[in-house]
């Protein structure tokens, strides 16, 4: 397998991250927030939201990954432990998803009280004080647990790619697994008619069933419909393993396109919203699915490693480096740089042009920090823990190398 088209996946992964430090800092530190109208939003935020919107990206990105990882794997282990190990992956995220929910990542807003329901560093940053984390943030959803999930359950059907066999002849995976990610796609609109059912566990403080079905219906990347998205990050890594690059290009670029036409009709019948769960949110996620499968799907054919357009982007590269580390820490470091904002620049979170220019600065900050830490091999990062954990595990990882 040639590794440019690694490289190229990694470039990809490298500008997802640094557009969702962008429009994460900005739209989550504008102080007006709870004066727009989400039932029918400015269309600035409404671009703002879907460039934030990055997961269903990171989730075709980590399927195709992994079917790739895991075809070098059984060339030399033929045992279920490479497949195992991709469970604990799975399992390992879904931990980090509460991790990010309860304590370290982003916040909603309450609009009946007019205040942000902060995750506990950002309570103790903004208010000085450790305050218990509202017991609704178990019920959110993440991309980050839509990948583990991802992990676990998929880790099944490429067992049965890799090892028996017994679906990969003839092309019938390609086929059941294209029939069954379009039937999920399209079908993920009685969503909308399950949500309030899963609200109303949620609310009961049935908390066992509420976190199961949060990962299932809960915003904003839940499993109805991103299963979908794994499976074709499921499809595209396997024809980019078994070197199918024309079927690659005949099957999954029509693919996308029939979500990019499909989605964008359907959203222009229906009013602009952002993460409610409705008609627009379904085909919008109908139309980032052909987005992102034609953007990994080009990324196949790009340039080699040493051409001007990859030693040109290496900083693009050190974001994807340690971009799980980075997803996890950036809205801690927004905070630490809203706080020295507001004491240089009081009201600069007043309109969406200074949350702008702020999320640019944040930017600008973590680009020095990973210029500083390359140097040491971005020694202690998590992906550093990650690689050390599987190594004890028996398998090599590849978190941190340049290619991945």
């Amino acid at each position: 397998m040639n590794s440019s088209r690694i490289q190229s996946l990694d470039l990809l992964r490298g500008l997802a991250v640094i557009l969702i430090i962008l429009f994460h800092s900005s739209i989550y530190n504008f102080a007006n927030i709870h004066l727009l109208d989400f039932s029918n939003p400015p269309i600035i935020v409404v671009l703002i939201s879907f460039m934030g919107l990055w997961g269903g990206m990171f989730i075709i990105y980590s399927m195709a990954l992994n079917t790739l990882m895991l075809g070098s794997a059984t060339r030399s282990d033929t045992s279920f432990k490479p497949f195992i190990l991709l469970m604990v992956a799975g399992l390992i995220y879904i931990a980090v998803h509460f991790l990010l929910n309860l304590f370290l990542g982003r916040w909603n807003v309450d609009f009946v009280n007019n205040q942000p329901l902060l995750t506990g560093t950002a309570y103790l940053l903004r208010n000085g004080t450790i305050q218990t984390p509202e017991s609704m943030k178990l019920f959110d959803g993440s991309s980050i647990g839509t990948i583990g999930m991802n992990l676990i359950l998929l880790s099944l059907v490429l067992f049965l790619v890799f090892r028996k066999r017994s679906m990969d002849s003839n092309g019938r995976f390609y086929w059941a697994a294209g029939l069954t990610g379009t039937a999920i796609m399209l079908l993920s609109f009685v969503r909308v008619w399950i949500f309030p059912f899963f609200a109303a566990q949620a609310g009961s403080g049935d908390y066992l069933t509420g976190i199961l079905l949060s990962f299932i219906l809960a915003n904003p990347y839940p499993l109805l419909p991103y299963l979908a998205y794994g499976i074709f990050g499921v499809m595209i890594g396997l024809m980019i393993h078994q070197r199918k690059d024309l079927l690659l290009k005949r099957l999954m670029i029509p693919l996308g396109l029939f979500f990019i036409v499909y989605g964008l009709a359907g959203m222009m019948n229906f009013d602009k919203t952002i993460s409610k769960p409705d008609f627009f949110w379904y085909f919008k996620t109908n139309f980032e699915l052909g987005l992102f499968i034609l953007m990994v799907v080009l990324c196949r054919f790009l340039p080699a490693p040493g051409s001007r357009i990859h030693s040109g982007l290496v900083l693009i590269r050190w974001f994807s480096r340690v971009s799980l580390t980075i997803y996890l820490f950036e809205t801690t470091v927004s905070e630490i740089l809203r706080i020295a904002g507001l004491r240089l620049l009081p009201g600069w979170n007043e309109t969406i042009n200074g949350c702008l220019v702020f999320g640019a600065i944040n930017i600008i900050f973590w680009a020095i920090a990973l210029s500083l830490w390359q140097k040491i091999g971005f020694r202690y990062s998590l992906e550093y823990f990650w690689v050390l954990l599987f190594e004890k595990l028996g398998k090599k990882s590849t978190k941190l190398d340049s290619d991945n």
